[in-house]
């Protein structure tokens, strides 16, 4: 008896291609090189690969309509820098059209003079041996001069539409068991997730919570990002002001996370009245905020201890679930809507990548289609009842 998956497309339905290609996990790299007049090019590539070790070649295979391919093949040398997860940034910077992409971005000159990306955990420096033509794109074989490994730490890879690294400390101090079951949850809540980040526009995620820490799951990018997330597997501390949507309908959760302060306790406490009330959560920018994603970002560099838990007591309450005025305009930086099991609430379904402030009516707007897919994942799940108690106000 055959065993085909679901559903099926012929090769030229290039969407289910890269979908189901998308399954396989690419690691991610930088390749650069200098022109005559001694400026840097650079492209980030999904695509590298070692081909042999003797003699030593690698290879990568840039689109034939690559506006730096052509810079990098006149060249005739060029440089592999194996990008870090937490490398998002570079990735970023190498992915735009038509900027300085070296702007903001330190390096150091391989032997042939070809960029090193600072951070990078390695850099392989290569000759041009060979190309060939392979459809819409190009099979490049460069011959190894020298190579070096800068550092440990897990690498950038590409995954399902996007760019992320789960790292060992993320999946082994939580118990296995919850994770696993998560991720499961997380997977039968994907189409909903792709589906809202295609009619909102804006990054979708799913989070959870595992061993006192919020951990995000899994993404789907907006369809017009120029850049792509990486912060698959990425952890926060589970604390207060962060995460209202899991313990806003669990009395028991909730003394764990208000404050001990009593003005901030109240705050919290208000907070949580209105995530109930509107089944979903909001978080407003402010340069503390701003800090919070900037040492998200760094986690993975292996920052002090404290780093996030003293950036998140810094955050102020008043910015997250505040009483919200239909013509004000807010900088919003996430809207998260609860996924209910059969007990309690499993998953934030959540969105961010905002390109503009905000007024009050357009984020009750978006949030009313956030809850909505996050209400269909509840039923998916066996959370029906749940997410009834939940809306009666019996939970």
């Amino acid at each position: 008896m055959s065993n085909y998956g679901q559903a099926t497309a012929p090769p030229q339905d290039s969407r289910y291609f890269r979908d189901v290609l998308g399954q396989f996990p690419t690691g991610v790299a930088v390749v650069t090189a200098l022109d005559a007049e001694g400026q840097p090019h650079g492209m980030a590539v999904g695509t590298f690969s070692s081909v042999s070790l003797d003699p030593p070649l690698v290879g990568f295979m840039p689109a034939r309509t690559s506006s730096t391919y052509p810079q990098i093949e006149a060249a005739r040398q060029f440089c592999v820098s194996i990008l870090g997860a937490d490398q998002e940034d570079v990735c970023r910077m190498m992915a735009t059209k038509g900027a300085d992409k070296f702007s903001g971005i330190k390096w150091f000159p391989a032997p042939s003079g070809a960029p090193v990306i600072d951070g990078a955990l390695a850099w392989i420096d290569c000759s041009l041996a060979q190309r060939y033509e392979a459809g819409d794109h190009f099979i490049v074989v460069g011959e190894v001069n020298q190579l070096s490994e800068l550092r440990p730490g897990p690498p950038l890879v590409f995954f399902r539409g996007g760019y992320g690294g789960f790292t060992t400390p993320s999946l082994m101090a939580a118990p296995e068991r919850d994770l696993v079951e998560l991720i499961q949850l997380t997977g039968r809540a994907r189409p909903h997730m792709e589906r809202l980040a295609r009619e909102l526009d804006l990054e979708c995620l799913a989070v959870g919570t595992v061993d006192q820490q919020s951990v995000c799951l899994a993404i789907a990018d907006s369809p017009n990002a120029d850049y792509t997330s990486s912060r698959v597997g990425y952890r926060t501390p589970f604390v207060f002001p962060v995460g209202s949507v899991f313990v806003a309908w669990d009395p028991d959760g909730t003394e764990g996370w208000l404050p001990k302060d009593p003005a901030r306790a109240a705050i919290g406490e208000a907070a949580l009245r209105r995530t109930r009330r509107r089944r979903w959560s909001v978080a407003i920018g402010d340069d503390d905020y701003d800090q919070l994603e900037h040492a998200v970002s760094r986690q993975l560099r292996h920052p002090p201890e404290d780093e996030l838990g003293s950036v998140m007591r810094r955050l102020r309450g008043e910015q997250f679930d505040p009483t919200l005025d239909q013509r004000t305009a807010y900088d919003v930086r996430m809207l998260v809507a609860p996924v209910f099991g059969p007990r309690k609430v499993e998953l934030g379904l959540a969105v961010r990548g905002f390109r503009q402030h905000l007024d009050g009516a357009e984020v009750e707007r978006i949030a009313a289609r956030l809850v909505d897919a996050a209400d269909e994942v509840s039923s998916k799940i066996g959370g029906a009842d749940a997410l009834a108690a939940a809306i009666s106000g019996e939970a």
